[in-house]
């Protein structure tokens, strides 16, 4: 025993000192990185124009999606699990690359003594399930024996480790039957398909595991994929360590029974009509394949509550949030599953201090020696994880307090789901033609992998129309009542139905770029009328001085109106100064005596000058986002870094809407020009004079240019009874 110790000890270590070696040969060479980096993205792009024109290529990426189902769906399951997402990864790796070639390597081995061919019915149906079953228990075995963790794993992890390893299985088995499958019923119904048995192979969405083998014409037996076969050994061999000390070693007959069973399913299966009866009278007696996952569930749930139960025994020694009373399942997925859908800042906190006080409580009922050694920095890594989440729930509690307080009163403001899309139109906006072009092609080879061609150009197209119609959609979602006229739900439905047709976005395109052409031939043939000029409400009128404690207005003499008189002559605009409602400061407006606009909105905002160096902004902003990625200690030391970050990126947000008005507005002829800017102010002041309190959240109207027109959305508010222009929105239409 001391030589096998030793051994393992010194393979150990070996490979311990070419770890570090190489770790100190990547931070002294930078470039290794860096080469490793170029060669990830390169790969990347290759395998996705490998999508779009290797049929192979989506065939893979079909499997791989199924098999990452299964392994999600194993996770979830999983709820006392110790061990994180990236060495479950490597054991579906393991599946992969070891246990296929090991269990290839051995089967072809055994011809060669042996002769025979791999179509036999003792190779397929004796020799291929019992090593298949074996072997896939090799990555188990390697991690128990060479693992410092080893005594301090969860139930669940053996569940885990077992079943990542068949979902590598299972991936490489399954991908070799789709790449080899040929012949009219592969290619019409499905490459599992059989002209005897229909179906064999099912992949259901909606199944607990898919990849269940059994025949769906008259089936009588099945056998479930080899994820559950070998979770179910694996959380077999667990349940036997965990109860070594309290019952006898015979205890170790548990799996060897579990692994008798699965090898059973499994020659039954492949050996069907062939192997002799009482192999099959066996198999009825399990179950015929039906009752093995019932089985499987039914040990995992045995297993979650005996984890649990075993936490709760040394819960005074464990970290314990507010109002937590006992350590369980349910609560835990209650916090993650809110922070997740609430405040997805806080989901990895919860989603570490679940995982590593389990693994510090395995480590205090169960660790060996070598696992004492981890003790130390988990319960560190737990008490630091413990300490922030007791601020995130007291923070929480406090705000839903203030929340209810505010709900109570009335206060607040509502949420505002169209604003997310006014900011996905604004993104796409500024995307360039290529940038757009990209995206689409990237949404059209993902749904390649699914549908036809005619399908996912449709998918694509819609996916490209929704983010290029935010702003329209957000103003429905505003005002539904708009979809309720006749001209607004024809408007509608035409736009449906040209972003569902192929090309229809074209036609779009070419009906905006040909309109103002139509419009000045019809103009110049003179069969179009002249715009009429919208009538404008009669202004109030003056005080007579009849009521009482009021005067009369001070009599003018008769050139007092000449100044008046020649604004309108030469178009310029009446300026005053007042109180701004947001800053408090003096700022100089336009009126008319009853609508207010800021200067600086049409002279600044809408002409691409708000007071920003956007190239420093720029680097500081990307500064601050790298220090984050690379040292998040030194940047979460000083809290004002966050809200640096935040501050930037409005900032930069600002700009990049304050320049694209510029260019939307450059784009119809408006140039920044005193005549064109005093043109855009009195559009403004004439939609003023129809905003009431009802009706204050984006006025639609409609901004004339010498080359097209744009869609004006405007906000406003109330000022002593006068509508103050508080935002403006530029959007291209094809009206």
């Amino acid at each position: 025993m001391n030589t096998i110790w030793s051994i393992r000890t010194g393979i150990r270590d070996f490979l311990e000192v070419i770890y570090r070696t190489c770790q100190a040969w990547i931070g002294k060479y930078p470039f290794i990185k860096t080469a490793y980096t170029v060669f990830s993205w390169l790969s990347l792009i290759m395998f996705a124009l490998s999508l779009v024109f290797v049929k192979e290529s989506r065939t893979m990426m079909v499997q791989y999606l199924w098999s990452f189902y299964v392994l999600l769906q194993f996770w979830f399951l999983c709820r006392s699990k110790t061990m994180p997402w990236k060495p479950i990864v490597l054991f579906v790796l393991a599946g992969v690359f070891l246990v296929v070639p090991f269990t290839t390597l051995t089967v072809n081995a055994l011809h060669v003594l042996f002769s025979g061919k791999t179509s036999d019915l003792w190779s397929i149906a004796v020799i291929t399930p019992i090593f298949e079953e074996l072997w896939k228990l090799l990555p188990l075995g390697i991690f128990l024996l060479f693992s410092r963790r080893a005594s301090a794993l969860s139930l669940s992890d053996y569940t885990l480790i077992g079943a990542a390893t068949g979902v590598g299985f299972q991936l490489m088995e399954e991908l070799s039957r789709r790449w080899l499958s040929s012949g009219i019923l592969a290619k019409k119904f499905g490459y599992s398909f059989t002209m005897l048995g229909g179906e064999t192979i099912h992949w259901d969405f909606f199944s607990l595991f898919p990849g269940r083998f059994e025949e769906s014409l008259f089936p009588t037996l099945m056998t479930v994929g080899h994820p559950v076969h070998t979770a179910m050994i694996a959380l077999a061999c667990g349940i036997a360590y965990r109860l070594r000390t309290r019952l006898t070693k015979w205890v170790f007959l548990f799996p060897v029974i579990i692994l008798l069973w699965s090898i059973l399913d499994h020659a039954a299966y492949n050996g069907q009509h062939k192997l002799p009866g009482w192999v099959f009278r066996l198999h009825d007696w399990t179950g015929s394949g039906y009752k093995t996952q019932p089985t499987f569930l039914l040990m995992l749930a045995t297993s979650l509550f005996a984890d649990y139960w075993s936490l709760n025994k040394i819960r005074n020694r464990l970290p314990a949030l507010p109002n937590e009373p006992l350590f369980n399942p349910i609560n835990e997925l209650w916090n993650m599953a809110r922070s997740f859908c609430l405040d997805r800042g806080k989901f990895i906190y919860w989603l570490s201090f679940y995982r590593e006080r389990r693994e510090l409580g395995f480590h205090l009922l169960y660790g060996n020696e070598e696992a004492t050694d981890r003790k130390a920095v988990v319960q560190a890594r737990v008490k630091a994880l413990c300490q922030t989440l007791t601020v995130l729930t007291l923070i929480l509690l406090v705000t839903s307090l203030f929340a209810g307080i505010g709900a109570y009163t009335g206060g607040g403001e509502t949420a505002c789901f169209a604003c997310m899309f006014d900011s996905l139109q604004d993104w796409w906006d500024r995307l360039e033609w290529y940038e757009q072009g990209a995206l689409l092609l990237g949404a059209l080879a993902l749904s390649l992998l699914f549908v036809g061609f005619w399908p996912a150009l449709g998918i694509g197209m819609s996916a490209v129309g929704i983010a290029g119609s935010g702003h329209e959609i957000a103003g429905y979602i505003r005002d539904p009542k708009k979809l309720l006229t006749p001209e607004n739900m024809l408007s509608v439905a035409i736009g449906i139905a040209l972003s569902r047709i192929p090309f229809g976005k074209a036609l779009r395109w070419v009906g905006e770029k040909g309109r103002r052409y139509v419009r000045k031939l019809l103009d110049r043939l003179g069969s179009r009328k002249p715009d009429v000029d919208v009538p404008v409400k009669p202004k109030p009128p003056k005080n007579d001085g009849k009521s009482p404690d009021k005067h009369p207005d001070d009599p003018k003499k008769p050139d007092d109106d000449t100044s008046n008189k020649a604004d309108e002559g030469t178009g310029e605009l009446k300026t005053e100064e007042v109180i701004a409602p947001q800053s408090g400061k003096a700022i100089k407006v336009y009126t008319d005596g009853n609508t207010i606009i800021p200067v600086d909105k049409i002279e600044k905002y809408l002409r691409g000058k708000v007071n920003v160096n956007i190239q420093e902004l720029t680097k500081e902003l990307r500064d601050l986002k790298q220090l984050r990625q690379t040292q998040r200690k030194v940047f979460d030391a000083d809290p004002q870094n966050a809200e640096r970050i935040k501050r930037l990126e409005k900032m930069k947000h600002n700009f990049d809407r304050s320049d694209d008005m510029r260019q939307k507005l450059e784009s119809i002829g408006l140039s920044d020009t005193i005549e064109n800017n005093q043109s855009i102010a009195k559009h403004l002041l004439e939609v003023g004079k129809q905003v009431n309190p009802e009706n204050t959240l984006d006025f639609p109207s409609i901004l004339e240019g010498p080359n097209g027109r744009l869609k004006v959305l405007t906000t406003w508010k109330m000022v002593d009874g006068q509508p103050y222009l508080s935002t403006i929105k530029l959007i291209p239409t094809t009206i």
